[in-house]
């Protein structure tokens, strides 16, 4: 495996948030088969290659490959496979296609050796390509671990709960900084942690999470921040949520996220309510997924 890495799925009971409160009474159909595929499930499906040997199309998810494709092979030479455990993708910034999926990473070796590292890799999404060409990989950051976890539970609930979205010492953290860490709870399988970012959840725990057992990841991209009136929300954001189920399909939806902010908490901003329908044309290209977070929120 290699030292740096410079450019299996576990079935997570995950909840979509879309569940709690839709504006649309219609359920939207769903778009089935390989034609889409989540952030997290190409990462699977690019370590799945390098284990079966299949270097040429893995090197192929970079975007713009800082190594040559020997080099890229070499780094694996002695490595006999490599378990990935991740998290959700994170988008980076408004109206953005770009975000982050947080990872661990277990090379075992020939000798019997092993090592781990930590950190994430970057992605872009293209909404028009399909299958895995639907993602790839701008850059990655990692750093050895000192251990090899060995806890699977462990891993998800504690290497990768910290997401990979920073922001600078002393800054106010932003409202989507909240949301990107609620879904990366849900993508993780921490559904109490995501439950809690509830102000006065509108659905009980247990049917938040019944009510999703066959979503397997879920992703959002989002649009500006826009301030309310109201006592009790703060503001709403405009977002594009996709959820991804095991039958192999997809549903997306769009609207506005309502938040609440407590100034003196921690964690200042919670989540007020969502105000979401099914997005009204197949994301096939960024700008039905732009139009669709270009909206008045009030």
């Amino acid at each position: 495996m290699q030292t740096h890495i410079s450019r299996l799925f576990r079935r997570l009971i995950a909840a979509l948030l879309v569940t709690i409160m839709i504006a649309a009474a219609i359920t939207p159909g769903r778009v089935l088969a390989g034609g889409n595929i989540g952030a997290r499930a190409m990462l699977v499906e690019y370590y799945n290659m390098i284990n079966a040997s299949q270097y040429a199309l893995a090197y192929d998810q970079w975007e713009a490959p800082t190594q040559t494709y020997a080099d890229f092979v070499a780094g694996y030479s002695t490595t006999t496979h490599v378990t990935a455990y991740f998290g959700g993708f994170q988008t980076r910034q408004p109206y953005g296609f770009d975000g982050c999926v947080p990872g661990v990473l277990i090379g075992y070796h020939a000798d019997g050796s092993a090592v781990a590292y930590r950190g994430h890799y970057d992605l872009l999404y293209h909404p028009e390509m399909t299958g895995i060409a639907q993602w790839t990989i701008l850059e990655g950051a990692f750093t050895r671990m000192d251990t090899i976890p060995t806890d699977e539970t462990l891993i998800y609930r504690n290497e990768l709960d910290s997401g990979c979205i920073e922001h600078g010492s002393g800054i106010e953290p932003p409202p989507t900084l909240m949301l990107n860490d609620y879904l990366d709870a849900v993508n993780r399988g921490e559904l109490d942690a995501a439950y809690a970012r509830w102000v006065n959840p509108p659905q009980t725990y247990t049917d938040f999470v019944n009510g999703w057992a066959d979503t397997t990841e879920t992703l959002m991209f989002f649009g500006y921040y826009q301030s309310g009136t109201s006592l009790y929300e703060a503001g709403r954001i405009p977002v594009v949520m996709f959820g991804y189920h095991t039958d192999g399909s997809r549903v997306a939806y769009q609207g506005c996220l309502g938040l609440s902010y407590i100034g003196a908490a921690l964690d200042p901003w919670r989540l007020y309510a969502a105000y979401l329908y099914p997005l009204s044309l197949d994301p096939t290209n960024a700008t039905i997924i732009t139009n669709a977070l270009n909206v008045a929120c009030y």
